[in-house]
């Protein structure tokens, strides 16, 4: 496995149009729900609506516009509920051929995969592993974090000497030395195999901005982070990127109305964000035993449509890009669009997508 050497068909696209090429079809119908299913008698965590193929209503596209040398990702867009088709919280920005990561969830590397064999080799020179330096963390939460030992560790596979910075929340340090310590086994069999690392580590940065402050800065973007809340975590950031043609901004996972956020995305082009189900939050397998128990607890946690769509409008956000969707239901009628639809039924007039694992915007 040492001597295993791995080239990653990574994330393009075809400039100006709306579709891979690769996965061009009349109408983008969803070819996922091909995959065997039984539907289930049961709904438990294991067995969602959202997590049906048959509830996969399109392929992944590229909507990115055509002249932008600004690319967001959406690699991973799962909730902690596993789904086989979406991987944990995680997305890549690309700006001049360079990535930048923000959160880390569960399957990252299988995340960059996928959107590499969805979209074909055009955005090749931007995700060459070696380029793979620089990850942002929204907060700490496993869902958001857990795929950074391998983030970390496989590269010591493929023998690339990886020099990766990671920002994030105080703790994102300790984090990183932990992890170092954990695998100290794996590590020292690395190197002495032939493979030290040396020259491919990892360095963990705790923001500690009293609101905000800028983290991080080259020739590509501008990397901001504003303080936020979410449940009982008070380290919390969204990260506002700003690049020559675009503005792009990532709230983490939300909870109650906050002005950090707004001002954070003020005027973005677009906003990476999350919300759940207050029409359907019944539903929900979590939270308390009544539906005004799962508002309660629940939106301490995450954005209620409405909250998500008063942020937007008092930021004059152009585009939302929905992630990490808690998207409840009975099974009976579920709508994939359904969020969408709640945060326009709440007042947003803008842009609106639902994402999923390998889209580009």
């Amino acid at each position: 496995m040492r001597n295993f050497h791995i080239i990653l068909l990574l994330v393009s696209l075809t400039l100006g149009s709306c579709t891979p090429s690769n996965i061009e079809t009349d109408d983008n119908s969803s070819k996922y729900n091909n995959d065997p299913f039984v539907k289930p008698a049961v709904i438990t965590p294991l067995t969602l609506p959202d997590a049906w193929p048959t509830n996969i209503g399109r392929n992944p596209l590229n909507r990115s516009p055509a002249t932008t040398r600004t690319k967001l990702v959406t690699l991973g867009t799962g909730m902690p509920s596993p789904n086989p088709y979406r991987a944990g919280p995680s997305h890549l920005l690309i700006v001049n051929d360079q990535p930048y990561l923000i959160d880390a969830g569960e399957g990252i590397w299988r995340s960059i995969a996928k959107a590499a064999l969805i979209n074909g080799d055009v955005l090749t020179p931007g995700l060459s592993p070696e380029k793979l330096n620089y990850l942002f963390l929204t907060h700490l939460h496993q869902d958001h974090t857990v795929g950074i030992p391998s983030l970390l560790l496989n590269p010591l596979n493929w023998i690339f000497r990886i020099q990766q910075e990671i920002y994030g929340p105080q703790g994102t340090e300790a984090m990183v030395k932990h992890i170092f310590s954990a695998w100290k086994i794996d590590i020292d069999a690395a190197i002495s195999d032939g493979h030290d690392p040396a020259g491919g580590r990892a360095t963990g940065h705790d923001i500690l901005f009293a609101e905000d402050g800028l983290v991080y800065r080259d020739d590509n973007v501008r990397v901001e982070a504003f303080r936020t809340r979410h449940a009982s975590l008070r380290d919390t950031f969204a990260y506002r990127f700003t690049s020559k043609d675009r503005i792009v901004v990532f709230s983490g996972d939300g909870g109650p109305y906050h002005a950090n956020i707004v001002r954070a995305a003020k005027d973005a082009d677009v906003l990476v964000t999350e919300t759940v189900t207050e029409e359907n939050i019944q539903y929900a397998p979590w939270g308390g035993n009544t539906v005004e128990e799962k508002k309660k607890e629940i939106f301490r946690f995450h954005f209620s449509p409405g909250v998500l769509a008063r942020i937007a409008n008092e930021a004059n956000v152009r585009a939302i890009v929905l992630a990490h969707e808690q998207n409840y239901n009975s099974g009976e009628d579920y709508q994939a669009t359904a969020l969408m639809e709640e945060v326009r039924a709440a007042g947003f007039k803008g842009e609106i997508y639902s994402a999923m694992d390998g889209d580009i915007y």
